[in-house]
C-alpha cells in the first residue's frame, strides 16, 4: 500500500496529511489483507481522534499549558495509556505526527517554539509530544524537584526513568540548582559511572 500526501480542511485550514492510496477497480476481488489493513488504518484514526478530544479537554483545565510540567504529565498519561494498552509504540513516530502537526499543534506549542529556535513547527510539535509521553514515565512524587528547563535536559536521555539510583541523583543535582549544559554534562557522567559500576 502506499502513502500519499493529501491536502484536507482542519479548522478553516488547508493542511497536508499522509493517507494510504489504495485504488479499487469495479468488479474486481480486492484482497483480504488490503482490506484488513483498511480496517486496521480507520480504527486507528478513530483511536486518535479520541485521544486527541481527552488532550483538548484536558487543557481546559490548565490556565498555563506551555512549559508547564503539570500539563506535559497529564497529557503524557493520556498518550502512554493510548500507546501501551494498544500496543502501538513501534508505530508512534506517525501517531505524534497525527496529533501534533494535524490534528493540534496548538496545544502542542509547534508554531510558538518555531520562532524561538528555528525548527520547523512539526518537528517541535513532535518533540514534544514525545517528550510528554516520556515525562509521564517518571514518579509524579519527584515531578516538582525539577524545574521546566531542568526537565528539558533530563528528557534528552533515554530511559532515565528505569534507574532509579540515577535518577535520584540527577534530581539530587537539579534542587542544587544544575541546570542546562552543566546539567547534562553531569547526567553524562553519572550514567557512565553507573555502568560502569553494573559491569
Amino acid at each position: 500500500m502506499v502513502v500519499v500526501n493529501r491536502k484536507i480542511i482542519i479548522d478553516g485550514k488547508e493542511v497536508e496529511v499522509p493517507v494510504f492510496q489504495t485504488t479499487i477497480e469495479p468488479g474486481k476481488r480486492i484482497a483480504d489483507d488490503t482490506i484488513d489493513s483498511l480496517h486496521k488504518e480507520e480504527q486507528i484514526e478513530k483511536e486518535i481522534q479520541s485521544v486527541t478530544e481527552k488532550i483538548k479537554k484536558l487543557a481546559k483545565r490548565f490556565k498555563k499549558i506551555e512549559k508547564n510540567v503539570d500539563y506535559f504529565f497529564e497529557v503524557g498519561k493520556i498518550l502512554r495509556d493510548f500507546i501501551e494498552k494498544r500496543g502501538y509504540e513501534k508505530i508512534r513516530g506517525r501517531v505524534w505526527q497525527r496529533i501534533a502537526h494535524d490534528l493540534e499543534p496548538k496545544l502542542l506549542f509547534g508554531k510558538t517554539q518555531t520562532k524561538k529556535i528555528g525548527r520547523s513547527p512539526q518537528i517541535e510539535s513532535r518533540r514534544n509530544i514525545e517528550d510528554m509521553y516520556k515525562l509521564a514515565k517518571f514518579p509524579k512524587t519527584i515531578l516538582h524537584k525539577a524545574s521546566w528547563n531542568q526537565w528539558d535536559e533530563i528528557l534528552k536521555f533515554k530511559d532515565v526513568h528505569r534507574n532509579r539510583k540515577l535518577l535520584y541523583l540527577i534530581i539530587d543535582g537539579c534542587q542544587r540548582g544544575m541546570s542546562g549544559i552543566p546539567l547534562r554534562n553531569k547526567i553524562k557522567e553519572l550514567r557512565r559511572a553507573i555502568q560502569l559500576n553494573e559491569k
